[in-house]
């Protein structure tokens, strides 16, 4: 009984962590827009790789949802990575 615990418990303590890196795999990088929204007006380029934003939209391209999170000051966070 006491192996049964302990294994249940290690897969628990597993499947905590393996969210963790997924939630971390969700985040988008929007850092080397940020230094571009300073200087001037950020133009994206036609390219289809949708995003899923937290906001139930789907957006083109990263350069997109990039702009829309700087719109949001942060408050925008990816869903998933393909269309909503």
């Amino acid at each position: 009984m006491k192996i049964t615990g302990i294994f249940v418990l290690l897969i628990l303590a597993v499947l905590c962590l393996a969210s963790e890196k997924i939630k971390l795999y969700l985040q988008v990088d929007c850092s080397e827009y940020r230094s571009l929204q300073a200087r001037r007006p950020i133009y994206c380029e036609k390219l289809y790789q949708p995003f899923c934003g937290s906001d139930g939209k789907t957006y083109n391209n990263k350069c997109s949802f990039c702009k829309a999170v700087l719109r949001s000051r942060g408050a925008l966070h990816m869903k998933q990575s393909g269309p909503c």
